[in-house]
């Protein structure tokens, strides 16, 4: 059985592997397939959700799982929890824009090419904007999730508190 830590390490690194894909695929730029690009984008926006949900109601229930750490300088405590904080509330609002971006759209998006997550009534005007939010708070949540990184890896390395070995999986320890 997983405890906790291990679950949220889990869902760390898939949300990571979600986003991921999110940065390195864009629907638009798709020439051969937009439509099935568009899909796949819906339906691996789907899948996030319900990861994030997870881990949010986690969250909410027992707070934050990590620490800042004794070797962090204050000014360092006092970023670990912002920065923490902002991204468990910066990941669910960027899958929220997402969402609304997707049921405002004026045309039928499925999931995957066969669930169907709209009901194709919303207005192009409409649409376009909810759809400019959402690549804002994405573009955000990206610099954020890089300063989050950068973070981290600076703790390890520098301050040599092994951050990075608590949040890889073991198996990925020999080369930290």
């Amino acid at each position: 059985m997983l405890n906790r830590r291990a679950v949220l390490k889990w869902l760390h690194w898939l949300s990571f592997g979600l986003i991921g894909y999110f940065f390195l695929v864009e629907p638009d730029e798709s020439r051969s397939d937009p439509g099935g690009a568009l899909s796949t984008h819906a339906g691996v926006g789907l899948f996030l959700a319900l990861v994030v949900l997870i881990w949010t109601l986690m969250y909410l229930r027992k707070g934050l799982a990590s620490r800042p750490g004794p070797k962090l300088p204050p000014l360092a405590r006092r970023a670990h929890l912002i920065m923490h904080r902002a991204l468990y509330i910066g990941v669910p609002v960027m899958v929220a824009t997402g969402a609304i971006a997707g049921l405002t759209a004026p045309f039928l998006i499925s999931a995957f090419g066969f669930l169907p997550i709209n009901f194709a009534g919303g207005t192009k005007a409409l649409h376009n904007f909810a759809e400019e939010i959402h690549e804002i708070t994405f573009d955000l949540l990206i610099i954020g999730i890089v300063v989050h990184a950068l973070f981290h890896v600076w703790r390890h390395f520098r301050l040599k508190d092994n951050a990075l070995k608590i949040m890889v999986p073991k198996p990925l320890h020999k080369w930290l």
